[in-house]
């Protein structure tokens, strides 16, 4: 790989927004409910914090927490480019509406956001759905833990959307720039040429969504079984001893393999 290349996707580890990244990091290592309880405290101080000081000590945290997961300066503009550019308009619509007194509270709604967004991306960066429906699936019914984070998933997936959206619409010569966005006289194209057809495809996936879960049964027991892959490869590794006609007990009963003949041990293979 040339210099040059590696060293853009060191800086690009994700492809889009919130997208799960396989790093071994110390968050990416925390089970999911320790990284819901830290993502909620976070979130939590985002709303209650007032004050300059409270939101600089805030914002050191949570990129301490953002970059301990082994994310990038790209992931974060990726994932918060959106709500900064969501933040300018609030910020000029606070200081439109109350003039120079309406600075800070625009600045300190749109930092708000962000800073309650942040800890959800991160969770979103580090965590397997399934690794989290199956720790809630002891709590709700994992009816519930399914539709909570498959929506959860959905989020990059739209977020993609909506960049392939913008970008064939610009092709045809919608305006859709971001600096062509503070003109309102271009948000009529960014309800027709984009909002309208994200609603479109967001309403497609569902059913998508909902007619793949039907065909595979979803929700026909009341319990669902889950992928231990810890189990499989042991299964796989007790397995290749036998191929190799080394004795090996397994199960409850502890029977030894040993006695079983070349033919069923390649059967159980």
């Amino acid at each position: 790989m040339p210099p040059r290349e590696g060293l853009r996707k060191r800086l690009r580890s994700s492809d889009y927004a919130c997208q799960f990244l396989t790093h071994d990091s110390p968050v990416h290592r925390l089970r999911p409910h320790w990284k819901i309880a830290i993502g909620t405290l976070l979130s939590a101080c985002a709303v209650g914090a007032r004050t300059p000081a409270e939101f600089l000590l805030l914002l050191t945290v949570v990129l301490g927490y953002f970059f301990a997961a082994r994310l990038t300066l790209y992931d974060l503009w990726r994932d918060s480019r959106l709500l900064v550019m969501q933040g300018a308009v609030v910020i000029s619509a606070y200081s439109l509406l109350h003039g120079q007194s309406g600075l800070w509270p625009g600045v300190r709604t749109s930092v708000q956001i962000i800073l309650f967004y942040l800890p959800g991306a991160v969770f979103l960066h580090t965590t397997k759905s399934r690794d989290l429906m199956e720790g809630l699936s002891r709590v709700i019914p994992y009816r519930l833990s399914f539709l909570l984070f498959v929506s959860l998933r959905f989020v990059p997936f739209f977020l993609r959307e909506m960049e392939e959206i913008a970008a064939a619409q610009r092709l045809r010569g919608a305006r859709l720039l971001p600096r062509e966005m503070l003109d309102p006289r271009n948000w009529k194209d960014l309800y027709n040429c984009l909002l309208v057809p994200l609603m479109v495809r967001a309403l497609k996936t569902a059913d998508e969504v909902a007619k793949s879960a039907e065909a595979r049964g979803f929700g026909l027991e009341k319990e669902r079984t889950y992928f231990d892959a810890k189990a499989f490869h042991g299964e796989t590794s007790a397995s290749t001893l036998v191929i190799n006609d080394r004795p090996l007990c397994l199960g409850p009963d502890s029977q030894c393999l040993d006695q079983i003949s070349s033919k069923e041990k390649y059967e159980n293979f």
